[in-house]
């Protein structure tokens, strides 16, 4: 089959894009593809010790992306294959542009994009998570819409339910339209467990604003950490061939 990508933008910081991600790729691999995961640029990361081989296994510090571990650990990907997942990651709670400036690093936006591009072409299906909202400055000059934009792959909102949440997935949905992104569906991420009465309408207002269907409705996930317990749950409110076909028509 041909390999597909698609872009997962949010609304805001915090409002569960990496774990929709991570379901959405359980749920595409269960449904037999073979798929990929990129987190282009991670803040946020941590210490965590790592081997490498050189003349002798010696331990070095590097810096862990939590979301790009997340995003690995839902479809099997191995450590040893974290750059692909996560070739820039960033320590500091601040955007990508902030921490890479305090870091000293350089961000090579083309190369960014070439790395993105690379792995969807080695996936039947690779999710590509942006971060924080879709405006999140990249570099000095390039946000993460330039990224999407330039990537060129069909998008996923990923939202939350709550108050409010009508004008942040409007404006979101514009802006991209604006930027020529091409969303072809919302993800509520009922992350704050919303009245209701107050989803129902959110969701319907959503759809009427926007004219993209809502794909799922995901509510707060209580149960263990065991991926074959959870890709069931998923399967209960996430419809994999009424989203694979919304996104790309298979």
């Amino acid at each position: 089959m041909k390999q597909l990508g698609v872009s997962i933008i949010g609304t805001d910081t915090d409002v569960g894009k990496t774990f929709v991600t991570g379901l959405l790729g359980a749920l595409a691999m269960a449904d037999g593809f073979d798929v990929g995961m990129v987190k282009p640029v991670s803040s946020s990361a941590v210490p965590f010790p790592q081997f490498v081989t050189m003349d002798e296994d010696e331990m070095c510090v590097g810096l862990e992306s939590k979301d790009a571990t997340y995003l690995m650990q839902s479809v099997g990907i191995p450590e040893s294959r974290r750059h692909e997942v996560n070739p820039i990651a960033l320590a500091g709670d601040y955007s990508p542009r902030l921490a890479a400036e305090l870091a000293g690093v350089e961000i090579d936006y083309p190369e960014v994009v070439a790395h993105v591009k690379k792995v969807v072409a080695q996936h039947d299906i690779t999710f590509v998570e942006g971060a924080g909202g879709i405006t999140t400055p990249l570099t000095a000059d390039i946000t993460f819409t330039n990224l999407m934009k330039d990537i060129a792959y069909p998008a996923i909102l990923v939202a939350d339910g709550r108050l409010g949440s009508i004008n942040r997935v409007v404006l979101t949905y514009e802006y991209a339209k604006l930027h020529n992104i091409d969303v072809k569906g919302i993800i509520v991420n009922d992350t704050t467990v919303v009245d209701p009465f107050l989803l129902k309408t959110n969701i319907e207002d959503m759809e009427r604003y926007t004219g993209v269907p809502v794909l799922g409705v995901v509510p707060p996930y209580q149960g263990p950490n065991q991926e074959h317990i959870k890709l069931g749950w998923g399967r209960s409110f996430l419809h994999t061939a009424k989203i694979w076909h919304a996104v790309w028509g298979i």
